[in-house]
Protein backbone atom coordinates (compact mmCIF):
# COMPACT_ATOMS: atom_id res chain seq x y z
CA UNK A 1 0.00 0.00 0.00
CA UNK A 2 1.30 3.15 -0.97
CA UNK A 3 2.01 5.83 1.38
CA UNK A 4 0.42 9.56 1.10
CA UNK A 5 3.64 10.84 0.04
CA UNK A 6 4.18 8.05 -2.45
CA UNK A 7 1.03 9.07 -3.50
CA UNK A 8 1.67 12.64 -3.95
CA UNK A 9 5.22 12.40 -5.37
CA UNK A 10 3.92 9.81 -8.33
CA UNK A 11 1.19 12.56 -8.99
CA UNK A 12 3.76 15.70 -9.10
CA UNK A 13 6.17 14.11 -10.59
CA UNK A 14 4.39 12.15 -13.24
CA UNK A 15 3.23 15.18 -15.02
CA UNK A 16 6.67 16.59 -14.72
CA UNK A 17 7.92 13.40 -16.67
CA UNK A 18 5.33 12.94 -18.78
CA UNK A 19 6.16 16.88 -20.42
CA UNK A 20 9.50 16.55 -23.00
CA UNK A 21 9.19 20.50 -23.49
CA UNK A 22 11.93 22.10 -25.84
CA UNK A 23 12.48 24.73 -23.06
CA UNK A 24 13.23 22.10 -20.10
CA UNK A 25 15.28 20.05 -22.24
CA UNK A 26 17.43 23.09 -23.65
CA UNK A 27 17.67 24.34 -20.20
CA UNK A 28 19.10 20.88 -18.23
CA UNK A 29 21.64 20.83 -20.94
CA UNK A 30 22.76 24.09 -20.35
CA UNK A 31 22.71 23.67 -16.03
CA UNK A 32 23.72 19.80 -16.16
CA UNK A 33 25.46 19.53 -19.36
CA UNK A 34 23.32 16.65 -20.36
CA UNK A 35 19.56 16.49 -21.39
CA UNK A 36 17.92 13.10 -19.89
CA UNK A 37 14.18 14.40 -19.64
CA UNK A 38 14.95 17.54 -16.86
CA UNK A 39 14.47 15.29 -13.96
CA UNK A 40 17.22 15.85 -11.73
CA UNK A 41 20.08 18.32 -10.07
CA UNK A 42 23.07 16.17 -10.45
CA UNK A 43 25.37 17.57 -12.97
CA UNK A 44 27.22 15.69 -15.65
CA UNK A 45 30.73 16.17 -13.45
CA UNK A 46 29.01 14.59 -10.78
CA UNK A 47 27.75 11.54 -12.76
CA UNK A 48 31.43 11.27 -13.69
CA UNK A 49 32.87 11.38 -9.87
CA UNK A 50 29.85 8.20 -9.81
CA UNK A 51 31.97 6.29 -12.80
CA UNK A 52 35.28 6.88 -11.02
CA UNK A 53 34.05 6.42 -6.88
CA UNK A 54 31.71 3.14 -7.85
CA UNK A 55 34.41 1.63 -10.12
CA UNK A 56 31.72 0.79 -12.46
CA UNK A 57 32.75 -2.19 -15.12
CA UNK A 58 31.55 -3.63 -18.09
CA UNK A 59 28.63 -6.12 -16.54
CA UNK A 60 28.01 -5.36 -13.53
CA UNK A 61 24.65 -4.45 -11.72
CA UNK A 62 24.16 -0.65 -10.83
CA UNK A 63 20.75 -0.10 -8.89
CA UNK A 64 19.53 3.55 -9.29
CA UNK A 65 16.50 4.29 -7.53
CA UNK A 66 14.34 7.34 -7.76
CA UNK A 67 15.36 7.27 -11.43
CA UNK A 68 13.16 9.79 -12.69
CA UNK A 69 13.34 9.96 -16.34
CA UNK A 70 16.13 7.62 -15.85
CA UNK A 71 19.25 10.12 -14.98
CA UNK A 72 22.14 9.09 -13.77
CA UNK A 73 21.85 5.64 -14.02
CA UNK A 74 21.40 5.39 -18.32
CA UNK A 75 24.44 7.40 -18.25
CA UNK A 76 26.05 5.37 -16.43
CA UNK A 77 25.78 2.46 -18.27
CA UNK A 78 25.92 3.88 -21.36
CA UNK A 79 29.54 5.24 -20.51
CA UNK A 80 30.66 2.25 -18.22
CA UNK A 81 28.93 -0.31 -19.91
CA UNK A 82 27.55 -2.12 -16.24
CA UNK A 83 23.75 -3.05 -16.39
CA UNK A 84 21.20 -1.14 -14.91
CA UNK A 85 18.06 -1.29 -13.73
CA UNK A 86 15.82 2.20 -12.75
CA UNK A 87 13.61 3.00 -10.33
CA UNK A 88 10.60 5.28 -9.48
CA UNK A 89 7.13 5.46 -8.80
CA UNK A 90 5.89 7.80 -11.98
CA UNK A 91 5.36 5.32 -15.08
CA UNK A 92 5.16 8.45 -17.02
CA UNK A 93 9.36 8.66 -15.83
CA UNK A 94 9.54 5.44 -16.37
CA UNK A 95 8.74 5.11 -19.84
CA UNK A 96 10.71 7.77 -21.01
CA UNK A 97 13.35 5.88 -19.49
CA UNK A 98 12.43 2.64 -21.45
CA UNK A 99 12.06 4.62 -24.62
CA UNK A 100 16.17 6.43 -23.75
CA UNK A 101 17.18 2.44 -23.05
CA UNK A 102 16.29 1.32 -26.86
CA UNK A 103 17.58 4.79 -28.36
CA UNK A 104 21.02 4.31 -26.54
CA UNK A 105 21.04 0.71 -27.40
CA UNK A 106 21.31 -0.16 -23.77
CA UNK A 107 19.65 -3.78 -23.94
CA UNK A 108 20.74 -5.17 -20.78
CA UNK A 109 19.41 -2.46 -19.05
CA UNK A 110 15.26 -1.92 -17.52
CA UNK A 111 13.15 0.61 -16.16
CA UNK A 112 10.77 -0.46 -13.04
CA UNK A 113 8.11 1.13 -11.75
CA UNK A 114 8.87 0.63 -7.59
CA UNK A 115 9.29 2.75 -4.15
CA UNK A 116 12.26 2.14 -2.30
CA UNK A 117 10.18 0.85 0.54
CA UNK A 118 9.30 -2.33 -1.56
CA UNK A 119 11.78 -3.26 -4.37
CA UNK A 120 11.11 -6.35 -6.12
CA UNK A 121 14.77 -7.50 -5.79
CA UNK A 122 16.62 -10.73 -4.57
CA UNK A 123 19.14 -9.17 -1.99
CA UNK A 124 22.89 -8.67 -3.54
CA UNK A 125 21.01 -8.67 -6.63
CA UNK A 126 23.23 -5.51 -7.62
CA UNK A 127 27.00 -4.76 -7.37
CA UNK A 128 26.36 -0.91 -6.74
CA UNK A 129 23.13 1.26 -5.85
CA UNK A 130 22.82 4.89 -6.32
CA UNK A 131 19.88 7.70 -5.89
CA UNK A 132 20.26 11.35 -6.66
CA UNK A 133 18.26 13.83 -5.86
CA UNK A 134 15.63 11.68 -3.76
CA UNK A 135 15.18 11.42 -0.09
CA UNK A 136 14.05 8.04 0.80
Amino acid sequence: MPTRDEINATQRFGTRYGIAATVMVELEQAVLGTAYGANGYTPLGQAEMLIRVLALQPGERLLDIGAGCGWPGLYLAARTGCRVTVTDLPIQGMRRAWERIRSDGLASSSAVVSTARHLPFRPASFDAIVHTDVLC
